[in-house]
């Protein structure tokens, strides 16, 4: 029989491997990199062939124990929101700390609650970073005006309602980045009507860059190549609603617009490498701040994102005329040095990816598809959404090669070295 004692240590250790794997899914990441991260865990604290199951609505744990009749189950509620990046990494720290004997797993589950429980920045630290972010992205698309630089910050903070106006009435997410769409869209062109020289897409689309799916959109690659078929689909599905809405809330802020009878061209402008650089580094860091990114790994992120960035400079891409190419190397660079940059510190690679992608994303082409339709000019809208597609593809394809040659990399590394 079973002793009590050992009763209580398989309910600590199920307990704080469900409870640290909730907080890591409810930060954001892929599902497969929680499930590989807990299926390597739960053995080293005496649960060997415990059953496991997730995707981004639950977290299932089942352990049979030596004779008995009915398996210790635990389950978790998911409930994911804004990405908490300094809580995946401290909740994987502290799997690391008891696999090596450091603190035992009650001890590792005081210490969760007491991490998700400080966690977070300040709400005037994030919106600070965020409207950093802003003028980092304005820059980044070639609005280096302080009217325009102005103009985007002033239509970002007044999106930031939105979430406590969504929450108080009971809204569906998906309802927030609409409506944030429709305020960054609409207060650009009120500007430009009363006649200030405003440049409205960069300002627009550099408003729009914080809400850009990109982490959702790499996990359902990572989650695809790790063969979780309903979690891959879930984040892809999530992906594609967020950006839909994004374009409908675009498409009516920019009716205003063609209300108003402004007219102006909608393609982006020839930037500067060392401004596109410089720009995609602030917005970044703005974002990856603003997302709890841990401070040792705000550097290694905006390093990687520069670095992703330079083959679409040196290809020579541009929305007029994009290299699919150059987005698939770009795209596979980021995927690479992410998972050996997530190696190196013992972090989830999602973590620095699904930020450092951000500037690849094609949110001008969707801006420009928006402006179009308002516009009447169908022709022009549907050859921008299929830009933005196949540069969503060439993405999806970069991310997966590099993820596959560098997780590949790593596995023949290791046993090379025992």
């Amino acid at each position: 029989m079973v002793s009590p004692t050992d009763d209580d240590r398989h309910v600590s250790a199920i307990t704080f491997a469900a409870e640290a794997g909730k907080h890591m899914l409810e930060s954001s990441t892929s599902v497969s990199e929680v499930l590989e991260r807990l299926r390597g865990f739960l053995p080293k604290v005496g649960l060997q062939g415990c059953e496991l199951d997730a995707t981004m609505s639950f977290l299932i744990l089942s352990y049979w124990q030596p004779d008995r009749p009915t398996p210790l189950t635990v389950m978790r509620e998911i409930s994911v929101a804004s990405p908490r990046l300094e809580v995946l990494a401290g909740t994987d720290a502290l799997l690391d700390r008891v696999e090596q004997g450091q603190i035992d797993v009650r001890e590792g589950l005081d210490e969760l609650h007491a991490l998700v429980a400080r966690s977070g920045r300040s709400r005037v630290a994030t919106r600070v970073a965020l409207l950093v972010a802003v003028v980092g992205w304005v820059l980044f698309l070639g609005g280096t005006g302080v009217l325009t630089i102005l103009v985007a910050v002033l239509a970002a903070a007044l999106s930031f309602p939105v979430d406590w106006l969504v929450a108080r009435f009971g809204l569906p997410r998906l309802a927030t980045v609409f409506l944030v769409a429709v305020i960054v869209a609409a207060v650009p062109n009120l500007v430009k009507a009363f006649g200030v020289g405003v440049l409205v897409g960069p300002a627009v689309v550099a408003a729009l860059y914080n809400y850009l799916p990109g982490r959702a959109f790499v996990s359902s690659v990572i989650d695809g190549l790790a063969s979780q078929p309903l979690s891959s689909i879930a984040r892809g599905t999530e992906a594609v609603l967020t950006a839909g809405f994004l374009a409908l809330g675009m498409l009516l802020g920019s009716r205003v617009g063609a209300g108003l009878g402004i007219d102006y061209d909608p393609a982006q402008l020839d930037v500067p490498a060392l401004i596109s650089i410089l720009g995609a580094a602030i917005g970044v860091l703005g974002i990856g701040y603003a997302w709890g990114t841990p401070h040792r790994s705000l550097v290694p992120v905006v390093a990687i994102a520069i670095v992703g960035w330079l083959p679409i400079v040196l290809g020579g891409s541009n929305p007029a005329k994009p290299n699919w190419v150059a987005f698939c190397i770009a795209s596979a660079v980021v995927a690479i040095l992410g998972v050996g940059t997530a190696a190196m510190q013992g972090s989830p690679p999602s973590m620095y990816v699904g930020v450092a992608i951000l500037p690849l994303v094609p949110g001008f082409n969707v801006y420009t598809s928006m402006l179009a339709l308002a516009q009447g000019q169908t022709n022009d809208a549907i050859a921008a959404l299929a830009d933005a597609g196949i540069i969503s593809l060439s993405i999806a394809v970069g991310v997966a090669v590099g993820l596959s040659i560098a997780k590949n990399a790593i596995t023949i590394g290791s046993q090379l070295t025992r």
